[in-house]
């Protein structure tokens, strides 16, 4: 025991693998189980959220059936009564009546009204109003003030000019200031109405029988769908105005919070949002009413209070597996310290030609750590063989650079040339051609420069040409594009474009150019410096290019001549693999060779 108290501290103080591994997997796990123990809390109050929402969407549901199954009773006695002939005579204001009349008229609307005051349970009272300003109740007037203007309120007014839902018009909330004192439970207390137009023969509303609903039954009848007592289940219209309400005062207070314009968004649904300061679940419903909303609101705070038995059995649960994840990691430690002190070890009496490790351990990835000791040995080896075959090759660039700068045959037609001219007495050409020959000799022969200026660079082409040109009796069109000089300061290897417009005159051309054109343009690139040497001469074939272009890319080959493969191996060698020459052609058409160099 004092041993492995002994080694484990050992490990455990120094910065060692073993610690890392230790630790990581410490934090690791309890990162993991903090996670899951947040999730799992965060979704068991998402799945209470869910079953309470369903269940509310249940109760409201039954809440709402029968909300419209009394309102459709509701609406019964409005159609008895206002088809009733006794009460279109007495709206009728054309139409005179002598007081027997009236009176039978008024006997038979009692009648009437005896037996719909014995049906009703939602309706609290039934108002008969004529424009005519004829007035009844179930009652018979007794309980309504006389002098009351019926015909000047608002809500009469909607009642025989409004747009009817189903036939019946809902006038909304509004006061029943028109009851006497004495009728305590009616006077000056909210209601909820809807009304049926009286018409007269003509079609023309005379008149309306309004009936109030009794707004604690309809509340008293959402309660009973409630969750628990913290539940609040009211109604709104479509002005967000509370219309039902178990708090009396509520009714008749405008509904406001965020989102609540989600309350209209879909026929039915849930959301949690902040209302007075606490996170609340709002559940809502439509009613049997068009525009107006069964809502149903529920403290986020009773909801996650039904979940803290489950969050305390998971925080014991994570306490738990923090123990034994803690136990669990000093003996990961232990069994995985072994083998990698014996690993140790053996690295330490590696010495002489023994550069890998050829012992066998306990785990794969220690036998992988001592084979790719041996595998990095050898690439060593290789990297080194590499590096010396690239100076090796330089070498033997530079030495084929050297016997490529004057071609005999090229010197011997430029001095017959000038012979010519000058038996032919071309006083002016001859001295051109002295002029650029020996500039062409004078650059070629330099042998202490590498890097010299591009304005160097092309001179020497111009030069070059120049005589070239001159044995074709001046019958290559020859164009220099160089938009900005600044570019001629520019570094560049020496004797690098010679070869390649030495390359087009032979092969672009031929011995008899016609109509033959070569432009050499310079310009800046993103990568640095890019230039072109394009002509129109007979082009390459599809594969013979796409031959060469492989050619250029290859680090062993081994050309036959030392034109575009050499150009393009000392601007590799010099600047890297980013750089060198590029081939684009069309056979029978032209041919272009870009040249890619960095800035200086």
């Amino acid at each position: 025991m004092k041993n492995a108290v002994k080694f484990i501290s050992r490990y455990l103080t120094g910065k060692t693998i073993i610690r890392t591994i230790m630790f990581s997997y410490l934090i690791v796990n309890v990162l993991l189980l903090l996670l899951l123990g947040v999730l799992s809390i965060r979704d068991s109050t998402t799945s209470l959220t869910r079953e309470i929402t369903q269940y509310s969407y249940k109760m409201m549901e039954q809440a709402a059936r029968g909300f419209s199954f009394n309102l459709e009773e509701a609406t019964r006695p409005l159609v008895l009564l206002a088809g009733h002939y006794s009460v279109g005579a007495m709206m009728n204001p054309g139409r005179e009546m002598d007081v027997e009349g009236r009176i039978q008229h008024e006997r038979n609307i009692a009648d009437v009204a005896f037996g719909v005051s014995s049906l009703q349970s939602l309706v609290s009272d039934i108002l008969i109003l004529g424009d005519n300003g004829y007035v009844n109740n179930l009652d018979g007037r007794k309980t309504l003030r006389w002098d009351y203007p019926f015909i000047e309120q608002a809500w009469f007014k909607q009642a025989i000019s409004g747009t009817p839902n189903k036939g019946f018009i809902t006038l909304g909330l509004h006061k029943q200031d028109y009851y006497l004192e004495n009728n305590i439970s009616k006077h000056n207390r909210p209601t909820l109405s809807i009304a049926l137009p009286v018409k007269d023969f003509n079609r023309k509303p005379i008149g309306a029988v309004i009936a109030n609903l009794d707004l604690d039954k309809i509340n008293s009848m959402f309660e009973l769908t409630s969750y628990q007592n913290n539940e609040s289940i009211f109604m709104i219209d479509t002005q967000q105005t509370i219309i039902v309400h178990k708090d009396a005062a509520a009714i008749g207070t405008k509904l406001e919070f965020s989102d609540i314009e989600l309350i209209y968004a879909g026929d039915s649904g849930s959301f949690v949002t902040e209302l007075d300061g606490k996170g609340t679940l709002v559940i809502f419903h439509p009613t049997a009413v068009q525009g107006w909303r069964m809502i149903s609101t529920i403290p986020m705070s009773v909801i996650s209070g039904q979940a803290d038995s489950l969050k305390s059995n998971l925080i014991g649960f994570i306490y738990l597996c923090l123990l034994l994840n803690f136990l669990i990691s000093i003996l990961i430690t232990i069994r995985i310290s072994r083998p990698f002190g014996r690993l140790l070890s053996t690295l330490d009496k590696i010495g002489g030609d023994r550069v890998y490790v050829n012992s066998k351990y306990k785990y794969r990835e220690l036998d992988m750590i001592g084979n790719k000791f041996k595998e990095l040995v050898i690439r060593i080896e290789a990297l080194v063989k590499q590096n010396y075959q690239s100076e090796i090759a330089l070498k033997e660039v530079e030495l084929k650079t050297l016997q490529s700068q004057i071609n005999p045959h090229f010197l011997f037609n430029a001095l017959q040339l000038l012979q010519t001219e000058i038996v032919c007495g071309s006083t002016e050409d001859s001295n051109q051609l002295v002029l650029s020959l020996s500039s062409l000799l004078r650059y070629s022969m330099k042998q202490s420069e590498e890097m010299v200026e591009l304005e160097q660079e092309i001179q020497n082409v111009r030069d070059y040409l120049y005589i070239v040109n001159k044995k074709y009796d001046d019958r290559i069109h020859i164009e220099f594009h160089i938009p900005n000089e600044s570019i001629l300061k520019q570094g560049s290897i020496k004797l690098i474009l010679q070869p390649l417009v030495e390359n087009v005159v032979l092969h672009g051309f031929g011995e008899n150019p016609q109509s033959a054109k070569m432009t050499i343009s310079a310009v800046a690139v993103k990568k640095g410096i890019m230039i072109a040497i394009q002509d129109n001469g007979r082009g390459i074939e599809k594969k013979r290019c796409q031959q060469l272009t492989g050619q250029l890319n290859q680090r062993d080959f081994k050309p036959e001549g030392i034109g575009l493969y050499n150009v393009n191996q000392r601007i590799r060698l010099k600047f890297g693999p980013h750089y060198g020459l590029k081939i684009r052609s069309k056979e029978g058409a032209h041919t272009t060779v870009y040249i890619i160099l960095p800035k200086a």
